[in-house]
């Protein structure tokens, strides 16, 4: 066995792949079971380059987090064998691994850049032979038009002094198609009709000329009624072929690619309540001589709200984990714990950098964002809809990246406007810095922000705000009013009382709920009033 040269893959090796239709490597783990997960990557090298040394470090980094066998192989490269040639050879890789009995369910298909556009490619003409479809697709900074429509071949264009980017990128395409034309489905998938196929991981760099294209792609699967996932980042290789550290934005976007394998490829949830309860005491007994003495008692508290909530995804990470012995340390189980309830938390939650990209998000702030709220998404950066409430939010995120640590939370109220998105508001936003005991070693910090969107009809039982919180009839009137979007001031004026008289009602029920902020007082107030069940 060869281990994969040039940088840290992390212990990974590779070994000759045999019985397939082209040339190519496993890389994987060396303790990889032969029927592990399978990971299907289709490189990138703008159709006329080789696999290089850059692309097993990222094989070797998807096959360890996602515990998987990584397959990358050689196909036809242009100009000596044009289109569709190369689309060929995937397909007929991929159908080699079905015929040697592996699950098409327990195959995710990668692929970068121009990589990314013949392996989708290769799925549509699967899908068109009525084959098996993979479990997923994941896209890395993707190439999926050659006809070069999206605007970010203009705004985000490179020059080297003598050419560009895109004028190399253009120059090997037509050297690929050598006369085929541009539109057709197959060269361009995004014009191609994306039903029935796997749910897809794209993800794209703000400033890199191929943005518009994963743009494109995830609009075209979701407006098709396919299930897309787009993550965009300020920071990502400018080529997946060149040998170079990974940038740190660059591997947290292999690590989430790898919890979409696993995910994807996962088992499926257990058909009872039983089985769940019967799963958590097993995994209980299991991991109780690896979890430390002082922090036994909080991992059984974690394991007591799932047996009452139990979302779907708890039992699939389980099962998982008994599968591999669950061999773990208690700081890996605290890892995929806080990973899975930050995605799945009911509070939109964001990752932000002093430029205001978004680093990472949950399924519910990326739901806020696509709806009526007084912020928005632009290039990858976060926006007030409003001048007042883009000031607001400056505002707020410049006292949060100051040097000072005095003051690392804030809590703001953005109230939006009626215009041509409807009605934009209100939305409270709570900020706090991370990272600072990193900041002196180099590393600069983020801000989470929580997002919360009073709901425009919620029924909140004042009465049993007071029995539950000891508040006054006058507080939980003001509370109420106050999580379902009415400001301070309205909420006085059409009560006929002073703003004085209302602060002072609201500091009093804040101090009695233990909220922090404004935005604490929304979150305790709206999840007492969830199917009247009272945290």
């Amino acid at each position: 066995m060869q281990q994969a040269s040039g940088l840290d893959n992390l212990g990974a090796e590779v070994t000759p792949a045999t019985g397939l239709p082209v040339t190519g490597v496993w890389i994987a783990q060396p303790d990889a079971r032969p029927d592990a997960r399978i990971v299907l990557y289709v490189y990138g090298g703008t159709f006329a380059l080789n696999r290089g040394p850059m692309q097993e470090i990222i094989a070797g980094r998807i096959a360890t987090h996602a515990r998987a066998r990584v397959l990358l192989f050689d196909y036809s490269l242009a100009p000596e064998h044009p289109f569709p040639l190369a689309i060929e050879d995937v397909t007929a890789t991929y159908l080699a691994l079905l015929e040697q009995g592996h699950d098409p369910d327990k195959i995710v298909v990668m692929g970068d850049t121009s990589g990314a556009g013949i392996a989708l490619a290769a799925l549509i003409s699967l899908r068109d032979q009525q084959h098996p479809m993979p479990a997923g697709f994941a896209a890395l900074t993707p190439l999926i038009d050659l006809t070069f429509s999206g605007g970010s071949y203009v705004s985000n264009i490179r020059s080297n002094g003598s050419t560009s980017d895109v004028e190399l990128i253009m120059t090997l395409a037509f050297d690929y198609l050598q006369g085929a034309d541009p539109r057709h489905p197959l060269a361009s998938p995004v014009f191609a009709d994306l039903a029935g196929m796997p749910e897809m991981e794209i993800h794209a760099d703000v400033n890199d000329v191929l943005y518009d294209d994963a743009i494109l792609l995830a609009e075209k699967l979701r407006g098709g009624g396919g299930k897309a996932s787009l993550y965009e980042w300020d920071g990502l290789a400018d080529t997946w072929q060149r040998l170079a550290p990974l940038s740190s934005q660059s591997t947290a976007a292999l690590a989430r690619i790898s919890q979409f394998v696993r995910k994807q490829t996962g088992n499926k949830a257990p058909a009872s309540k039983a089985d769940a309860d019967s799963l958590i005491t097993s995994y209980q007994g299991l991991i109780k001589e690896f979890i430390q003495p002082h922090t036994r008692e909080r991992v059984d508290e974690i394991f007591e709200w799932s047996r009452a909530h139990g979302p779907e995804w708890v039992w699939p990470f389980i099962q998982r984990r008994l599968k591999h012995g669950a061999l773990v340390t208690q700081d890996q189980v605290e890892r995929d714990w806080l990973t899975m309830l930050f995605s799945e938390a009911s509070d939109g939650m964001l990752l932000l950098s002093a430029s205001r990209h978004i680093l990472l998000s949950n399924k519910r702030a990326r739901d806020l964002l696509d709806s009526k709220t007084p912020i928005t998404l632009k290039n990858g950066r976060l926006f007030g809809t409003t001048e007042r409430d883009d000031e607001e939010l400056q505002t707020a995120l410049d006292d949060l990246f100051k040097a000072s640590s005095a003051r690392l939370q804030r809590a703001i109220r953005l109230d939006g406007i009626k215009g041509k998105r409807g009605y934009t508001g209100p939305t409270l936003v709570r900020g706090e810095r991370l990272q600072q005991e990193s900041e002196g070693r180099g590393v600069p910090p983020v801000v989470l922000l929580r997002l919360l969107t009073p709901p425009s009809e919620t029924d909140i039982d004042e009465t049993a705000l007071e029995t539950w919180y000891g508040l006054s009839k006058k507080e939980a009137r003001l509370a109420a009013a106050f999580a379902t979007g009415i400001s301070l001031s309205d909420f006085a004026e059409s009560n006929g009382v002073s703003i004085t008289t209302v602060r002072t009602q609201f500091a009093n029920l804040k101090a009695k709920l233990g909220a922090s902020d404004q935005a604490a007082v929304v979150r305790h107030v709206l999840q007492a009033s969830k199917q009247n069940s009272f945290p």
